[in-house]
């Protein structure tokens, strides 16, 4: 293919995670008004709920959890750039490259393949929480091959976009 084609590609997959981070981000609503209903019945009327912490807990974990391609879009995942402050922009991107396949690339891999056993398992097996409460944790469990595959293919944009800064020095 040629860089047109690997650029467009990288820009279908740079929208993907921009819309599923802006779309997941308004998570942080019903979570704060779980919240706030919580410490309402709890503060004021004496009367806690057994099921607003879990609840929270799940969606606090699919918020964070789902927009982490929209933060490797927008660099926003911590980076330490030790090795690289006096160096190139070339010297940084080449480090980065090896970074994304000696360690992202089978990181990313290795949670996709076991989160999606993990979620499979959990649908065929039914499975709920161990709380009173006792909700469907199937749903949250397979956020974590969702995150993992919106990571997998922002790594692969970042890849793209690096590899075309090193052959033509275009910064996208």
């Amino acid at each position: 293919m040629d860089k047109q084609k690997w650029l467009a590609l990288a820009k279908k997959i740079d929208g993907i995670s921009d819309w599923t981070g802006r779309l997941f981000a308004w998570l942080v609503i019903p979570l704060t008004v779980l919240i706030v209903y919580e410490v309402f019945t709890r503060r004021v009327l004496g009367a806690p709920t057994i099921w607003t912490f879990e609840l929270s807990n799940f969606l606090y974990g699919a918020h964070f959890m789902l927009v982490a391609g929209y933060g490797l879009l927008h660099k926003s995942h911590v980076c330490i750039d030790l090795f690289v402050m006096r160096g190139s922009k070339r010297t940084a991107q080449i480090l980065d490259l090896i970074c994304y396949f000696v360690l992202f690339f089978p990181f990313i891999i290795m949670i996709l393949y076991h989160g999606i056993d993990f979620a499979k398992d959990s649908w065929a097996t039914l499975e709920t929480s161990w709380s009173t409460w006792a909700p469907p944790l199937s749903p949250i469990k397979t956020v974590i091959p969702v995150t993992a595959f919106l990571l997998l293919i922002q790594g692969i944009s970042e890849v793209i976009k690096k590899v075309i800064f090193l052959k033509t020095g275009e910064e996208i």
